[in-house]
């Protein structure tokens, strides 16, 4: 049974000003949060927070100093509103694994000043560039998005230039030029055939060449532009 809880700023009438709720699901605590604008109700946040299948209310202490903070959020401009249909189309693996990425260079980094004293009160903030390196999605994550999918289509780009050089075993060398996992090669190209992108040679037989729709996606989801920034990091 999920535990639902709630505070606001203001007298609670539709017009307040900062709204935030929690609900309880299998051992996961979810926070929204939500501002009043001239529009309506916006939701500004979404927060999954793992606490255990025996987890104690929030604090007091805490829902205060989550409601101070929501109270310096803005609105930001030109904004999309929230939708159910965000979540289905999340990179949470990618998001995952950029946050290892981080972890690993700063304890990589840390190695160095391991004879420096840090207090407990430090706080360090920074922001770190992972452009050197691509995040590709998963498998599954191309097979969710499907037709939505930007990666496939770029994917699919590389192994239609392969195959242009008479080169063997597409999808192995578009995996090994790329920097994936021949599964997910794999993959993309499915996802490519299904949606009109690629053509296919026949069953049980490699290649294929984008279709005049295959070649609108590609330069729709900047297919060049994330090439060239590909092709650039191979060279470094």
């Amino acid at each position: 049974m999920s535990q639902v809880g709630y505070v606001f700023s203001g007298s609670g009438n539709e017009g307040s000003g900062d709204f935030l709720t929690w609900s309880e699901r299998d051992g996961y605590r979810v926070w929204v949060h939500s501002k009043a604008s001239t529009l309506g109700r916006e939701i500004v946040s979404v927060e999954i927070q793992a606490v255990g299948a025996t987890s104690q209310k929030p604090s007091k202490e805490e829902l205060a100093i989550r409601l101070k903070l929501c109270a310096r959020i803005q609105l930001p401009k030109n904004r999309d509103t929230f939708k159910a249909t965000m979540f289905r189309t999340l990179p949470t693996g990618q998001l995952l694994e950029e946050h290892a990425q981080v972890i690993a260079r700063v304890q990589n980094k840390s190695k160095s000043d391991s004879k420096k004293i840090h207090l407990v009160e430090e706080i360090s903030s920074r922001t770190i560039d992972l452009k050197n390196k691509y995040v590709w999605d998963t498998s599954e994550e191309i097979k969710r998005e499907g037709g939505k999918s930007k990666d496939a289509i770029v994917i699919a780009k590389v192994y239609e230039m392969l195959q242009s050089t008479g080169s063997r075993k597409l999808s192995a060398r578009t995996a090994e030029l790329l920097g994936l996992d021949v599964s997910i090669v794999h993959t993309a190209v499915q996802v490519a055939r299904r949606n009109g992108w690629l053509t296919s040679n026949g069953v049980g037989l490699s290649g294929g060449v984008l279709t005049e729709k295959g070649n609108e996606v590609f330069l729709a989801a900047k297919g060049p532009e994330r090439l060239a920034r590909l092709m650039n990091r191979k060279e470094q």
